[in-house]
């Protein structure tokens, strides 16, 4: 799903919808602090919950899980991709560092 389906899925449900939504994800994200069993998919997290909600509220959080599910998961090995260094011209393979050294990836979406 991209960003632009999602923002039409979040658009297109009810004040009250989004009130459960946000109840639901405020609680979701409480219990994943108390937590100290690790990390969860937001399938796992959210999956369960969606009986007896309303359809837009379920569209809302399979719109979530489906971002959840857009990236590598914890564990697998990431797509390579080459970029420029920062304040150079010298380009970098992310390749290039397996087994020399440990690399952090964010990745994100600033809009």
């Amino acid at each position: 799903m991209q960003k632009q389906q999602r923002d039409e899925v979040f658009s297109s449900i009810s004040a009250e919808e989004t009130t459960i939504y946000r109840d639901l994800i405020r609680e979701v994200r409480a219990q994943r602090k108390a937590s100290s069993t690790g990390q969860f998919t937001a399938r796992e997290v959210l999956g369960p919950r969606m009986d007896g909600l309303p359809s837009g509220v379920q569209d809302a959080l399979n719109a979530v899980i489906a971002r959840d599910e857009m990236g590598p998961m914890p564990g697998e090995q990431p797509p390579d991709f080459e970029l420029k260094l920062m304040g150079s011209e010298e380009r970098v393979q992310l390749s290039s560092f397996k087994g020399s050294r440990p690399v952090g990836l964010i990745f994100g979406s600033y809009t």
